[in-house]
């Protein structure tokens, strides 16, 4: 019975279906928001007990008063998937199924190992964040979100080290440059409108910071789903390098 179930898992997650993991943490994190955003603008835009941002609440507001057991079960998703994502992703590059990049430099294999380090550190950290909400335990709560958004950001930064070289490198293979491009250009985008977050909020300028939060929450559910063209755009098939000739069959 347990050999029975093993080979079902080994048949379910084969390189083939791991461009599920990308695809649900985006799915997962969108509807997560979406849910909480309807439901403010369903009930009327209500402002809540220690809302310091009378024109757009954050996140952590909405989250904290109302839907908090779909915010718990939205991010224990999310943060599953997200994880299955970043390790789906360097899986792939040097898995002789896949890329079989196995000759990568040293320093490559060490930014891949501290990606996966702390997307699990953001992973625990963003279900711990829904667990313990603003409105009971807000310097906890606090922590916490700046423990997700440094390991998202050192994920981020790291899978974007290692995946460079298929941006300049001369070995691309085909139909990934596009991908790493568009994933890149949402890391750099995501920076941009953090840092503006930031400055804004601290500034008090309130409705613009709680503008950008929503954006950039959800432009992180775009920058999930995009590493699903990591993985998914050959379905499995030996990748192919530009430039290189196909394989024409031998004649009997």
């Amino acid at each position: 019975m347990a050999r029975d179930w093993y080979r079902t898992l080994q048949d379910f997650f084969t390189i083939r279906r791991l461009w599920l993991f990308p695809l649900l943490a985006g799915f997962f994190w969108f509807l997560t928001l979406t849910i909480l955003l309807v439901r403010w603008l369903a009930i009327g835009r209500p402002q809540y007990p220690g809302q310091v941002n009378p024109w757009v609440p954050f996140i952590s507001d909405i989250a904290a008063h109302q839907f908090k057991p779909v915010f718990i079960v939205g991010c224990a998703a999310t943060g599953i998937a997200f994880f299955g994502t970043v390790c789906a992703v360097h899986h792939v590059r040097y898995s002789p199924k896949f890329y079989g990049l196995t000759n990568d430099a040293l320093w490559r294999r060490i930014m891949s190992s501290i990606a996966e380090i702390a997307g699990l550190a953001a992973a625990v950290t963003l279900i711990n964040l829904s667990i313990f909400d603003t409105d009971d335990a807000h310097v906890r709560h606090r922590h916490l979100l700046m423990g997700t958004f440094g390991g998202l950001f050192v994920s981020a930064v790291a899978t974007t080290a290692v995946w460079w070289d298929q941006i300049w490198g001369p070995t691309v293979f085909v139909g990934l440059r596009k991908w790493c491009l568009f994933n890149t250009f949402l890391v750099l985008c995501q920076f941009g409108c953090g840092l503006a977050f930031v400055i804004l909020m601290y500034e008090g300028h309130y409705k613009s910071s709680g503008i950008l939060e929503w954006c950039l929450t959800y432009m992180g559910s775009l920058w999930l789903s995009s590493f699903v063209g990591y993985i998914m755009f050959r379905e499995g098939e030996r990748p192919r390098i530009e430039n290189e000739p196909e394989r024409q069959p031998l004649l009997v």
